[in-house]
């Protein structure tokens, strides 16, 4: 893992991306240059032979069905170290991605009119599927081997902490759990235990009170190479979540990253405003349409309003697109559930779509909001969720959004657990927002609204 604006990156994906990007690049165009010379065989030295097929042609075709190939990798999730791990002896999505990045290419090359030399394409396709497997053959015993942690602790914390650990997609081997009771003066070092278990970092999941290691201890590890954290701190740099039950309240409220400065601020609001702005613009016909449609199907409004909580806990009115009908709640609020009854027609097409979000701009563009952050939550469901989930008023850090971290990596919530796990990755994006991750979280939400994931 490697830090980017505050955001943690994983390094074996960059590896992955950039080598399978060479790779593609250099196997197609070899493959569209030999596949184009065989099937012109009577070009006679004197003659300007396919390669009317140049070198520049071969480049941009080649990058454009590496960038094609990799768009169709991305959507079918095979930039999930754990999806490619399991694809990989049978390689349909492999072959799925392939099929999706010639029809793309195709449909480019015909509306551009663009018309390559006879077998460029063919010969692309099968130098492309053989640099994904070559890249990914080569790379893919080192990719999938995990790294060692010692754990030490004993208790909920540290059987939380395994729990979550086991999910992680770059899921560490976790060598050894070690009983902090264990380890200290008279007894076994850290660092002996550390080295006995082979591993490359010691995670402390000790229950307060629970401490038995001294910071010289902790201090020995470190010049012996061998990395220290804290548990919350391991979880935000695997996970990019910060797990309630092992986070220290003053810690995190005295992290650096949590100063938001004069600039970031500003830049947040101008994004804002340009992106909602532009979104308002573009959306407006569909808006049209759907607020006829909408009065069609059902009685009602098109539009629905609701109480929501945003920035330091300062109420405000949300717009939407209303999915239910005007009795949806005639016994009080309850979450949303998969096939909810009170959902019209028109309303499940649009919530699956995420095209009741549209008139959120509105408020993005008012100050309640920004694009990207937490989900606003409603007082009533706040006050049930913070009975039993610590730390929950920690997500009012900042503007709620439309969009947002615990929306692309965790599904819909409809339980208090459920707003429990979405809080820890509010409070990675509350303590390492950025521009940067503003528009990685874009970047992926446009992937999730075209597969209608996450929706309800």
């Amino acid at each position: 893992m490697y830090r980017v604006f505050n955001h943690w990156v994983s390094g074996r994906k960059t590896l992955l991306f950039v080598a399978e990007s060479v790779a593609i690049v250099a196997a197609c165009a070899t493959g569209s240059l030999v596949l184009a010379r065989a099937l012109a065989p009577e070009a006679g030295a004197g003659h300007a032979h396919p390669a009317v097929v140049t070198a520049t042609l071969l480049g941009i075709l080649s990058m454009g069905f590496a960038g094609a190939y990799q768009a169709s990798l991305y959507f079918l999730d095979l930039y999930d170290l754990r999806v490619a791990a399991e694809d990989r002896g049978r390689g349909a999505r492999l072959a799925r991605a392939l099929g999706l990045a010639v029809f793309a290419m195709a449909m480019v090359l015909t509306v551009l009119r663009i018309r390559p030399p006879e077998g460029v394409v063919l010969g692309g396709a099968f130098g492309a599927i053989l640099g994904v497997l070559l890249a990914r053959g080569l790379l893919g015993a080192a990719l999938a081997r995990p790294s060692r942690v010692l754990v030490v602790g004993h208790g909920d914390r540290t059987r939380r902490l395994l729990e979550l650990l086991e999910t992680a997609e770059e899921a560490p081997q976790v060598a050894v759990v070690v009983d902090a009771r264990r380890l200290g003066p008279g007894r076994e070092s850290l660092l002996e235990a550390a080295r006995r278990a082979r591993a490359e970092a010691v995670v402390l999941a000790t229950e307060p009170g629970q401490e038995h290691t001294t910071p010289e201890d902790l201090a020995r590890c470190r010049y012996a190479g061998v990395r220290v954290f804290a548990a919350a701190q391991y979880c935000e740099r695997v996970l990019r979540r910060i797990p309630v039950h092992v986070l220290d309240g003053v810690q995190f409220a005295t992290a650096d990253e949590l100063t938001q400065g004069l600039v970031r601020r500003a830049s947040k609001r101008v994004f804002d405003v340009v992106v909602a702005g532009a979104l308002l613009l573009l959306s407006a016909p569909l808006m049209l349409v759907l607020v006829v449609l909408i009065r069609l199907d059902s009685k009602g409004p098109a539009f629905y309003r609701q109480e929501r909580v945003g920035r330091n806990g300062r109420a405000y009115e949300l717009w939407k697109f209303r999915s239910m009908r005007l009795d949806a709640e005639r016994n009080g609020a309850v979450w949303a559930r998969a096939r909810d009854e009170r959902v019209t027609r028109v309303g499940r097409f649009i919530r699956r779509t995420r095209m009741d979000e549209i008139p959120q701009v509105l408020n993005v563009l008012r100050g309640d909001m920004s694009f990207v952050g937490p989900r606003p939550e409603r007082p009533v469901f706040i006050e049930l969720i913070s009975r039993d989930v610590p730390y929950y008023a920690l997500r009012e850090g900042v503007k709620p959004g439309i969009t947002g971290w615990a929306q692309i990596r965790y599904p819909y919530g409809a339980s208090v657990e459920d707003g429990r796990n979405k809080l820890e990755f509010d409070l990675y994006y509350v303590k390492n927002g950025t521009l940067f991750l503003d528009l990685a979280i874009i970047f992926h939400t446009v992937r999730h609204v075209l597969l209608g994931r996450g929706a309800r």
